[in-house]
């Protein structure tokens, strides 16, 4: 089966090398450099905690537990320097002490292994953080994050030498239909490529993909900024991730931290977003005081796509061989919308936890907002 993979971020590459790996001829297409995007503008950390304890569709839920194995699988199979588990560090406001022991009780009946322990622990952990002299801290040992551009780069590596194509600067401007089947696309150089199966892990660029094989797929476009501090030094930048009330840091290849303001209680929206990055560094310095006094190295903003009612993976039935795979969360899901993909569209299998994922909910139960020109703008 000769697959076109439209997208060459976290999501785009992890399905093409798993495609590849399964028996696919796969073509990976991006309008620019593969991991430029969002995925190179991700904080990208892997916690069970607060997310394994949440209330969440069933589904993801299902799914959520198996992220980290593949994790470890993928890196058993494709060599590079991308997955780092690091632990973590967790503490939050006094008003939300209650509700996260609450949380901490369900993560651990859900087999986490997340730990309480008190803040001089956690200093001698972490000496150069400032802990608030109250507690407790959250402790996760098996959390960490991923290099985002750097896993990109290895899965596109690995997929070319099964046999896979690559091309970055392949902008999709048209895709040819019939009735019941995408046929092919069109690059801006009007070159035509032909295929048995397509594939939507455009990131934020979805909905214009999908609205050229004339669907209608919503997202909710939502900028995140995150900062880049400047190198600590040998031995001197925090091990772990640190997870504060208002944002949190994970260490980076450079030497220094990347930081990600949340704003506000952890929620999936991830909160607001600073006013400047240097505002944030004076926010940050009272947590990690090595950083007094430094502006920030670099900063960046992603366009999170964040679909409403989740993830939005598998193809319509009335279109089967053009397939979706548009999520939030993309560096730290994108294995499992490979194995979902490949499962899928080559083995002809169903995967049950993907019931309400399915793209056809918005064609079920479609908004109200649009019968009108204005109607958005009148609420």
């Amino acid at each position: 089966m000769r697959v076109v993979v439209i997208g060459a971020g976290s999501v785009g590459s992890h399905v093409a090398y798993r495609l590849q790996e399964q028996g696919a001829d796969v073509i990976l297409l991006d309008s620019s450099t593969p991991g430029a995007g969002t995925t190179a503008s991700s904080i990208a950390m892997l916690n069970d905690f607060p997310q394994r304890a949440w209330d969440e569709e069933a589904g993801r839920a299902a799914l959520r537990p198996r992220i980290h194995q593949l994790f470890h699988d993928l890196a058993a199979e494709v060599p590079g320097d991308y997955l780092h588990i690091s632990g973590s560090l967790l503490w939050v406001s006094e008003e939300e002490e209650a509700e996260f022991a609450r949380l901490r009780e369900i993560a651990r009946d859900r087999g986490v292994n997340v730990e309480e322990i008190d803040v001089a622990t956690a200093r001698e952990l972490e000496p150069g953080v400032v802990f608030a002299d109250r507690g407790p801290v959250y402790l996760e040992t098996e959390s960490g994050w991923v290099d985002g551009p750097a896993i990109v780069e290895a899965l596109n590596a690995r997929t070319t030498q099964l046999g896979g194509t690559v091309r970055q600067g392949a902008r999709v401007v048209a895709i040819d239909r019939t009735a019941e089947r995408v046929t092919g696309v069109t690059l801006d150089t009007g070159e035509k490529i032909e295929a048995d199966a397509f594939v939507n892990a455009a990131g934020s660029w979805g909905s214009h993909v999908s609205a050229l094989a004339g669907l209608a797929i919503p997202l909710e476009l939502v900028p995140g900024t995150v900062v880049y501090t400047v190198p600590f030094g040998e031995g001197r930048a925090p091990k772990r991730i640190i997870n504060t009330p208002g944002w949190c840091g994970r260490p980076d290849p450079s030497g220094g931290l990347a930081i990600h303001w949340r704003g506000h209680s952890q929620t999936a929206r991830h909160g607001e977003n600073i006013d400047d990055a240097e505002q944030m560094m004076a926010d940050i310095a009272k947590v990690i005081p090595a950083l007094a006094g430094t502006a920030p190295a670099r900063s960046t903003i992603g366009i999170r796509p964040i679909p409403p009612g989740g993830p939005i993976i598998g193809a319509l039935p009335w279109l089967s061989n053009f397939y979706l795979t548009l999520s939030h969360g993309g560096i730290g899901w994108g294995p499992m919308w490979g194995w979902c993909a490949a499962n899928e569209m080559l083995h002809g299998e169903t995967v049950p936890e993907l019931t309400a994922m399915r793209p056809a909910r918005f064609y079920l139960n479609p908004s109200q907002v649009g019968r009108h020109a204005d109607d958005a703008e009148q609420q």
